[in-house]
């Protein structure tokens, strides 16, 4: 088995549908490969998906336990080569050559996982996003004023830092105990935690532009999930754990230093001084449960040459 498209879900079945519709349009030539979907204990019927779709492989837990969870578990049910992860609410282009993603990964041994050009959609009118709201919605691996500065990045093929967990692809053989999604963050910069265990295990994350995929937040759902937990306490606390784990001396302070006074400014602004409290308290606590792996010298490095975030 060569490639194994890997779909997490939850209570968005007609998303889903749509995202199988794309794919079975796909021009795989010459590679075998295989379609799973794990759904996260949703509360809607996935029925119809699953008569229209008999092909695929689906798989439901029997509660809520998050999307590093779920990508982790999508990797053991994987018998591909290389798995290409796509959110339910992501179609991938007809443009994208699969056939391409498997060949960078041939050639370049040292290479752990692409990240896609993903271009954001607003959801409720269907309207594609300007470039401008593309980038708020990070779904390219570079920062704003990178693409400020040189705003052809996105055309060009390069090793970058980090990558969007809406699309991408990478070797199953990378799963192992140091390199896999960490559950303690749940919902939230477990894409970033994921490229510094790839980094440290001397290898690279590539951009390709090519690999293009589109992007329709439902936010109705995220509204909903919101309402289960405090994002603003989870992206203060994940922020902490982020840095706690992977960030050696000096970028250890700065990023600490850096994150948790933005977000007090924020709780100024908006009267949320408690959520501010709370979201460090609740990051020192998923640091204790943590083990703390700072990146090496040539990881700092390669942060540095190749559009890293280690300070913000």
């Amino acid at each position: 088995m060569e490639i194994s498209f890997l779909i997490p879900t939850r209570n968005r079945p007609e998303n889903l549908k749509k995202n199988l519709l794309y794919l079975s349009k796909l021009n795989i030539q010459n590679l075998h490969s295989e379609i799973i979907v794990l759904d996260d204990c949703s509360e809607l019927s996935y029925a119809s998906v699953l008569l229209e779709f008999k092909n695929i492989q689906y798989f439901k837990n029997s509660k809520p336990l998050g999307i590093s969870y779920v990508r982790n578990q999508l990797a053991k049910y994987a018998k591909g080569k290389y798995l290409i992860f796509l959110d339910d609410d992501v179609l991938i282009s007809e443009k994208t050559s699969i056939n391409l993603i498997y060949d960078v990964f041939e050639n370049d041994s040292s290479l752990g996982l692409v990240s896609f050009n993903i271009s954001a959609h607003i959801n409720k009118n269907k309207k594609k996003s300007t470039s401008e709201n593309l980038f708020v919605f990070k779904q390219l691996p570079f920062k704003k004023y990178q693409l400020f500065f040189n705003p052809e990045l996105k055309n060009k093929v390069n090793y970058v830092s980090y990558f969007i967990g809406a699309a991408f692809a990478c070797r199953r053989d990378i799963f192992n105990n140091e390199v896999i999604f960490d559950e303690l963050f749940y919902w939230g910069n477990e894409e970033i935690d994921f490229s510094y265990n790839i980094i440290k295990n001397n290898l690279k994350i590539l951009y390709h532009p090519e690999c293009k995929a589109d992007h329709y937040p439902a936010q109705s759902v995220i509204q909903s999930e919101f309402q289960k937990f405090n994002p603003f306490i989870l992206f203060i606390s994940n922020r902490i754990l982020t840095a706690y784990k992977n960030l050696p001396g000096v970028y250890f302070f700065s990023y600490i230093f850096i994150w948790t006074a933005y977000y007090f400014l924020i709780s100024l602004k908006t009267f949320r001084m408690l959520d501010w409290l709370k979201g460090i308290n609740l990051g020192i606590s998923k640091s204790r449960k943590s083990s703390r792996k700072p990146l090496s010298k040539l990881g700092v490095e390669y942060l540095k040459n190749n559009y890293g975030r280690i300070l913000f």
